[in-house]
């Protein structure tokens, strides 16, 4: 039987200890105290801070390295609805608001509860499939399809070297999916967020070993994307993070939110084509990575009105999917403020 080690539990506020358990009858047994997953004499971090440390991620990426698949999402699971059961956490917060905006601002508190569920033991099974086979690249382009369209506009475009701008929402298995075009061959720089925390830069240095060219977003980093485009290049982006602060708060889901609108600008400075591109999972653990057709971007007298009302055309393209596959969509950071208080 395999073993593991994970932290003692019973000494979690004091000196680090380390035993060893049998993971099939951790899984089997119900009354598992699943703190024993991330307690590494780091009490005093919140549950968000543990699971977006390097620490976190350091688990799951040897956990999920050895682990066969059944067993992964079982244990994904677990850790899941253990992560869910936390309420009063600002992450599980984020997601219940986030997920309650979008489906309509009418669903009954057990019934929300249920779908933030759900929707963290999506994010899970993502994150094992994803480690599990981060370099397994067979398994990724087996397992992830580019649609025919998002295939036959990036060809035509590079052709041509016209400039694409893909932007994207945090929906299902983003990152497996950026890996199989990296492995298809496409050249592509991908703009993160700024300042990224140590979770995030390693998590970068991951994707830069597979030939993502990762640059987190700076005046540096926008001034080479630009030339990238200009020289019939692609960049990719997220769309929906929100920003700590901004002048620019286009409508999502019928609510302004202080959301990315870079991509905007610098589609309008490059001639640059926006596609939206989204990764959605299918019940056999396999992923499509479908795309919008060319955004036209609009002239507007108002400078501001410009910006948002663009970036509203192109958030308008993904609400859909995200309102279709809303246990898919791993965003644990609120983009209304207002629903914290208002959702069941």
């Amino acid at each position: 039987m395999r073993t593991l080690p994970i932290p003692n539990a019973e000494n979690c506020g004091g000196v680090r200890r380390v035993i060893f358990i049998n993971v099939k009858k951790f899984l089997d047994y119900p009354g598992v105290n699943l703190r024993l997953l991330i307690c590494v004499n780091i009490s005093d971090m919140s549950l968000e801070s543990i699971i977006n440390s390097r620490i976190g991620i350091g688990i799951i990426l040897g956990i999920a390295k050895s682990m066969k698949p059944a067993t992964g999402y079982r244990l994904a699971d677990r850790v899941a609805d253990w992560i869910s059961s936390h309420q009063d956490s600002r992450m599980v917060r984020a997601v219940r608001a986030n997920l309650w905006i979008v489906t309509g601002e009418n669903l009954p508190r057990e019934e929300l509860d249920q779908l933030v569920r759900e929707n963290f033991r999506q994010t899970a099974r993502n994150l094992f499939d994803l480690y599990h086979n981060l370099y397994n690249y067979p398994a990724i382009l087996k397992r992830v399809t580019l649609s025919p369209r998002l295939v036959e506009l990036l060809e035509a475009r590079t052709k041509n070297k016209e400039g694409t701008l893909l932007v994207a929402p945090h929906l299902s298995n983003f990152d497996f999916a950026g890996r199989a075009m990296a492995l298809h061959g496409y050249n592509v720089q991908a703009l993160s967020y700024p300042q990224p925390r140590p979770s995030y830069q390693w998590q970068n240095r991951l994707r830069r070993d597979i030939g993502i060219n990762i640059t987190p977003m700076s005046t540096e980093s926008m001034r080479l994307a630009k030339t990238h485009l200009r020289e019939g290049g692609i960049v990719i982006t997220g769309l929906e993070r929100p920003l700590p602060q901004t002048n620019y708060y286009p409508h999502f889901f019928g609510h302004p939110a202080p959301l990315p609108v870079s991509y905007v600008r610098m589609a309008l400075q490059t001639n640059a084509a926006i596609l939206l591109v989204a990764c959605v999972g299918s019940p056999e653990e396999n992923y499509t990575l479908e795309c919008s057709g060319p955004v036209t971007l609009k002239p507007f007298d108002n400078a501001t009105d410009e910006i948002e009302r663009n970036a509203e055309t192109v958030l308008q393209l993904a609400e859909p999917f995200i309102r279709d596959y809303p246990t898919q969509w791993a965003m644990t950071y609120p983009l209304w403020p207002f629903a914290l208080e208002k959702m069941p």
